[in-house]
């Protein structure tokens, strides 16, 4: 999923010069919301924080797309976790 929405991030900048935009099908939005809507709810049930760690090209354009969906969900790109730092990582999110 990570790659597919990368390259819709970067056609969407060639044709608007803006890497800020994601311009997917209502059915993908859908089912990527839907998904990570579970998967917080299920790390929120167990007492832990929920986090999607994506790359730093979707960490702005994914950030503002579930900003006002899903308030307890954080987005970090791989960069910025520190390296002295252990990650679990729990689900995996994709558009089924």
């Amino acid at each position: 999923l990570e790659q597919l929405l990368l390259k819709t991030v970067q056609q969407s900048a060639q044709q608007t010069g803006n890497m800020d935009t994601l311009v997917i099908e209502p059915s993908m939005a859908d089912a990527i919301q839907r998904s990570l809507m579970n998967a917080t709810q299920e790390q929120e049930n167990a007492g832990r924080p929920a986090v999607l760690v994506v790359s730093s090209q979707l960490r702005p354009v994914l950030s503002r797309f579930i900003r006002n969906t899903i308030e307890h969900l954080s987005v970090l790109s791989y960069q910025e976790i520190p390296d002295n730092k252990t990650i679990t990582i729990v689900a995996t999110v994709g558009a089924q």
